[in-house]
């Protein structure tokens, strides 16, 4: 059986079989644990539950596919899929015995443990395949079909090997036929962590793309409080510099060449510490009184975004069946906006969407199978440059094109009501009268507090109306 018709016939499967969170690689840490922790960054949802990597079982003649074996296959955990040598934080490994340890939440009878090696000939810069591991596992603990406790702890020889390198650990359920997929980004070699030379006090994580003229900044602190002294700072002076990669690794350069008593980059297999186009660890001399360094992003002051939505009508009446609802955007900035319109019940039934650039545009929502009654526009821009929301909500009616000329939506201009006025009922798209004298004097008599006389709605409207 194919991979991919595997994973297609499995996917109802879990959509519904991973309501529980399940379990975890905690030692040495898995890539997603490190996620959680703050290890590794720009991680998408896996941070949030790192117990969640679930796939169908059979590795490797099934179970997630090549290029997706790290996030299992599953969309919502994407971002695990990357794979550059920069990419992941390491820990240190050598060959031998190695202990890995699973922390479980919902602990699942089990078949078996399964642990798998890279090659050392693989290629840290191209996603993880089946290609890129040694698919003899170098361990394997039975799990007897037995429930395990809520912790556990495998005695492995770990196989020799030099530099970066992918150990995959993965969990198969004997009550279930998925498996659970967890990777631990290791490095061997003379990589012991750095002590008593340099001790880990902070992170640089390249989060955001930055913007000529924003900057960013190092700030370092010991036990009596900031020291401006030993602050690192780099000007953004283009959109190349700004990319997130590169003003990371122009920040760990800068402290480096900036600050003796401080260290920034990744671990290399040679034990060094260098800078890196991605996320880099910041380290203190340890003999230093320094315990904590923090990154400050300071973002230029850019104007307010705004988005501006004109031609909405308060009323529109369907014309042989169809309905298209238009109207003008227009936005400040750079932004995504969609348009909906819903219908009384709360059911969408239309949607358009525009790219905007501080330029306007004209929208049209093509409404399906549209009927009579109140309606609303939900317009909604996401600005680029910060992810901020603006969103406008306008009411309107549609009429079945039935119905009389109005002279009036109710309740608008309800002072000048008087018999024979006719009004549209945006709530059933009706067109109703008001009655002559002496019962026209009700069809004045209305607020959202008293609605008795509200056309076709309120408990008495036909003493009023038509």
């Amino acid at each position: 059986m194919r991979i991919s018709n595997f994973l297609a016939g499995a996917c109802a499967l879990l959509a519904s079989a991973s309501v529980w969170s399940h379990g975890y690689i905690t030692q040495p840490e898995s890539r997603n644990l490190l996620c959680k922790q703050g290890g590794n960054s720009a991680c998408g949802a896996i941070q949030w539950e790192p117990q969640s990597l679930e796939a169908p079982s059979g590795f490797p003649a099934s179970g997630p596919a090549d290029g997706v074996i790290a996030g299992a296959a599953l969309a919502q955990f994407n971002e695990l899929n990357e794979q550059t040598s920069s990419r992941w934080a390491k820990r240190a490994m050598k060959a031998g015995a190695n202990s890995f340890s699973w922390q479980f939440t919902a602990n699942h009878a089990t078949r078996n443990w399964r642990y798998y090696i890279t090659r050392q000939d693989w290629n840290p810069n191209q996603k993880l395949t089946r290609a890129s591991f040694d698919l003899t596992p170098f361990c394997v603990v039975d799990g007897g079909n037995r429930q395990p406790p809520a912790t556990v702890t495998h005695n492995c020889t770990v196989p020799a090997r030099s530099g970066y390198q992918v150990i995959l650990g993965v969990w198969e359920i004997a009550d279930t036929p998925n498996s659970f997929y967890n990777m631990v980004d290791v490095l061997f070699g003379d990589v012991q962590v750095p002590v008593p030379e340099w001790t880990q006090r902070g992170v640089i994580y390249p989060s955001v793309d930055l913007a000529a003229g924003d900057s960013v900044a190092s700030r370092v602190f010991d036990a009596s409080g900031e020291r401006t002294d030993l602050q690192t700072t780099v000007q953004i002076g283009s959109p190349t510099e700004g990319l997130r990669n590169n003003w990371a690794y122009q920040l760990a350069a800068r402290i480096n060449a900036e600050q003796p008593l401080l260290h920034a980059g990744q671990l290399g297999s040679d034990g060094k510490i260098t800078p890196v186009y991605g996320q880099n660890t910041i380290y203190s001399k340890s003999s230093s009184a320094l315990n904590r360094v923090e990154v400050q992003i300071n973002k230029q002051t850019v104007p307010v975004a705004e988005l501006s939505v004109g031609d909405v009508k308060s009323a529109y009446v369907i014309a042989n069946g169809a309905l298209s609802i238009d109207f003008n955007v227009s936005a400040n900035a750079e932004m995504e906006v969609t348009a909906y319109v819903y219908d009384a019940a709360g059911v969408s039934k239309g949607f358009a969407s525009v790219s905007l650039n501080n330029r306007s545009a004209l929208l049209s929502v093509a409404l399906n199978q549209p009927k009579a009654g109140l309606h609303q526009l939900v317009v909604k821009g996401v600005v680029k440059e910060g992810g901020a929301v603006l969103q406008k909500t306008f009411s309107f009616s549609v009429s079945d094109g039935t119905s009389a000329a109005y002279d009036y939506v109710f309740p608008a201009s309800i002072a000048q009501y008087k018999a024979g006025t006719r009004v549209l009922q945006s709530k059933d798209g009706k067109v109703y009268t008001c009655k002559p004298f002496p019962y026209s004097g009700w069809c004045t008599q209305w607020s959202a507090a008293s609605t008795a006389y509200e056309p076709g709605v309120g408990s008495s409207w036909k003493d009023a109306w038509e």
